[in-house]
């Protein structure tokens, strides 16, 4: 597979920064291009040629777990299942990590609402990693701060992407028993610059500060939870643009379109994701609109931590082909005004003045389609009476 330092290609980069954070001579430096992804620049008269970066890169898979036990899962804790995006399977993991004083990489939106990485020691600080954040994050400094507690012996959980967990284990360059990674099933990275000039947008159009924003939350059921921002007002509303851009596939990461990752085989001891097909894959399950996942134990380390922690989940087995291929198994397609889009926000015509507007019109469907849709909901609506 190309390495992006040979290929200059950016779909070959998944921005983990692995390369910078262990050259050797500091040559290397993580900087943002005009899409908001961050790239390595080398400094060629501190580069000695080592060619470490190279051999390291994570992109570049190394390894192939035999292990694929997948289950439907579902966490018997109904609050902890309810904050959670799916059938709330991370928290079981953090639990047992923090119990044995360990400690639990994951992400969060700070006052700023810039997605970053971090870790938490407690079980009530280690909620801030619960629901999904649809943005790449900065993971900062975190490899080096879980290399940090892996050599004073202490249990480290590190959950992310795929590509970030593995990003670790290349900045690690070895082993460690006391790590333990956990993977999301990722549909694909957006843009933070997006992300920013989106609730910039809002905040103009509304005329008040944005306090946070909820991806997914369950007060319509699991299977239709809808983005919210909440205001500094206390206010609340459903907004849909930026998450219609991101499902479309226009403001991913160019690395996201030729994923490695996107395969039944998995790299971290566990992958977690929402069951989607449940009913296709095993209609024996009781869905209560709550919220199911699809839990894959990918290790023999993960496998021990399951024996341990089963006793607080719903757990069966199925096959794994058959699981994925419901769910995220294969590279999301390029949307056709993706590069009209990011040329808009590199030259500053799209901006927070008006990417709502831009977002809206460039993800609309066909007439065709919307003329489609319009007749099954006509259709299904005279079929019920």
């Amino acid at each position: 597979m190309n390495n992006y330092f040979e290929s200059h290609n950016k779909k070959d980069c998944n921005g983990c920064g692995t390369c910078a954070l262990r050259c050797p001579k500091n040559a290397i430096t993580m900087q943002e291009d005009s899409e908001g992804f961050l790239y390595p620049v080398i400094d060629k008269e501190k580069c000695i040629n080592c060619g470490l970066c190279k051999r390291i890169c994570p992109n570049v898979i190394k390894e192939d777990n035999n292990l694929e036990d997948t289950y439907i899962a579902v966490n018997k804790n109904d609050e902890e299942k309810r904050n959670s995006a799916s059938g709330g399977m991370f928290f079981p993991i953090a639990k047992y990590v923090i119990e044995k004083k360990g400690v639990v990489f994951g992400v969060v939106f700070d006052k700023n609402l810039k997605a970053q990485h971090e870790y938490a020691e407690t079980l009530e600080d280690a909620k801030k990693f619960q629901g999904s954040k649809y943005v790449r994050s900065d993971l900062n400094c975190s490899y080096k701060k879980a290399e940090e507690f892996l050599n004073q012996g202490r249990i480290v959980l590190f959950t992310g992407t795929p590509c970030q967990c593995n990003g670790l284990k290349g900045y690690l360059k070895k082993e460690y028993e006391n790590l333990i990674t956990c993977e999301i099933v990722c549909h694909a990275n957006p843009s933070p610059k997006v992300l920013d000039l989106y609730l910039k947008n809002i905040e103009i159009k509304r005329s008040k500060k944005v306090k946070t924003i909820l991806f997914r939350t369950k007060e319509n059921g699991w299977h239709k939870q809808v983005p919210i921002i909440e205001f500094e007002d206390g206010s609340k509303e459903e907004e849909n643009s930026y998450f219609n851009a991101f499902v479309k596939e226009m403001i991913n990461r160019p690395s996201c379109y030729d994923c490695r990752f996107c395969t039944t085989k998995r790299y971290s001891d566990f992958t977690i994701a929402d069951f989607w097909g449940i009913d296709k894959v095993d209609n024996s399950i009781t869905d209560d609109d709550t919220g199911i996942s699809l839990f894959n134990v990918n290790t023999e380390k993960g496998k021990n931590i399951l024996n341990e922690i089963n006793k607080d989940l719903e757990l069966k087995k199925v096959d794994t082909q058959l699981a994925f291929s419901y769910n995220h198994h294969k590279n999301v397609p390029v949307h056709k005004n993706r590069e009209k889009f990011f040329e808009g926000i590199s030259s500053g015509t799209i901006n927070e003045n008006n990417i709502i507007k831009y977002m809206n019109q460039y993800t609309a469907d066909a007439f065709y389609k919307r003329v489609l849709r319009k007749l099954k909901r006509i259709i299904k609506k005279v079929l019920g009476r």
